[in-house]
């Protein structure tokens, strides 16, 4: 008894002491909780692995479309991994969108070794030419199947069973699958894009998990097409030049369930090339075009970890509780990268370790750049 009314004591006199800190004192623990909870909370929804991934139906056909303005390099590099899938029922459409290199002619030389790679053009003279809606609509009215997948002239799947892979995740009331795809690893001079990218699949998950459809990937997703014609495809927005597979996730969501598919055969790889900047800006500004509850939503975690390090820095510079703050800083810090290393080896993303060390100290830097970036950068993105 004595001794805890000395620890009492010394408690009360501490608390007198710090002044009118003791309200930051208060918001730092409440912060740091609300932070460990957080990380536990995102490892349960990201390591948990669903049940459906099985559950499709096999018999269904798919219809794969790839949209491709001057590509011809990169359709000869990666097309031969779409046309080399192992399902029974499938097709493959490119649609070439006002093409003026060699593509056309690339095209017509694969169809004769692979039967069911189906090409259709949209020509240079076209009133519309530039817009990657028209090309998407008219690879849907062209397609036999009603489950479509979708995927850029830069991409190659990872597995032979990519195909298999996305359509087992439709099941009877599974309207929208959005898969998993990521830079191919040419080293840690790329490593930020991969290591964002990453995230960017992270954040998603964590969306559709919280019920927020609103995000998609151009590059490895499907839908159905009788549902897109039940939307009447983008006629809500056709004007749009960004947000074409986000629009999509959240329009479609109204007419079924939106799942991910985590199996390591739905992962998609993609290419450098010399859309890699306007895949990170276009991201940013479609990402400001969410709603603002969705925006907070996706972003508390990282305004918390900050206002916890500023907090700690806050005491530390005062005085008050230097040790403290200082172990709060490293808990923090080795929490979120001992826990995006975890996410990482599970989708077998490697090299991505060093990155996070650097993202965890200075990573807002990169946002808020391309936060900037995107928003006063005239370009309009197809």
């Amino acid at each position: 008894m004595v001794l805890l009314s000395i620890d009492m004591g010394d408690f009360q006199f501490f608390w007198e002491s710090v002044g009118g800190y003791k309200y930051f004192l208060i918001t730092w623990m409440l912060l740091f909780l609300v932070h460990v909870c957080y990380v536990i909370y995102r490892a349960v929804v990201i390591l948990h692995e669903e049940v459906w991934q099985e559950e499709g139906r096999s018999g269904e056909g798919v219809s794969v479309i790839i949209t491709a303005h001057n590509r011809a390099r990169s359709l000869r590099e990666n097309l031969i991994g779409f046309l080399t899938q192992d399902h029974e029922q499938y097709e493959v459409i490119v649609v070439d969108e006002c093409s003026e290199d060699e593509t056309g002619e690339m095209l017509l030389e694969m169809q004769r070794e692979y039967p069911r790679l189906k090409c259709t053009r949209i020509h240079p003279e076209t009133k519309f030419r530039f817009t990657k809606k028209l090309a998407i609509n008219i690879g849907i009215l062209s397609a036999r199947h009603d489950i479509l997948l979708f995927s850029e002239a830069n991409c190659y799947p990872a597995s032979s069973s990519w195909v298999r892979a996305m359509q087992s995740c439709f099941t009877g009331d599974t309207t929208v699958v959005i898969g998993f795809s990521n830079f191919r690893e040419e080293g840690s001079s790329f490593a930020w894009r991969r290591y964002f990218r990453f995230t960017r699949f992270l954040e998603l998950l964590l969306l559709v998990r919280a019920r927020k459809m609103v995000l998609g990937d151009g590059c490895n997703m499907g839908y159905r097409k009788s549902c897109y014609m039940r939307n009447k495809g983008f006629a809500g927005n056709t004007q749009s030049y960004l947000g074409y597979d986000h629009d999509m996730v959240r329009e479609l969501s109204r007419y079924g369930k939106v799942k991910v598919a985590r199996s390591a055969e739905s992962y998609m790889h993609v290419d450098r090339d010399e859309g890699t900047t306007d895949d990170t800006s276009c991201y940013f500004a479609s990402r400001a075009r969410l709603p603002l509850g969705t925006r907070l939503r996706a972003g508390i975690d990282a305004g918390i970890r900050l206002s916890v390090y500023l907090l700690s820095l806050l005491l530390i510079c005062s005085g008050i509780l230097p040790v403290h703050a200082s172990i709060v800083i490293v808990t923090v810090f080795t929490l979120d990268v001992i826990s995006m290393h975890v996410f990482a080896r599970h989708f077998n993303q490697q090299r991505l370790l060093l990155t996070s060390l650097v993202v965890n100290v200075v990573g807002f830097v990169y946002r808020w750049y391309w936060n900037g970036y995107s928003f006063f950068n005239p370009k309009k993105w197809r």
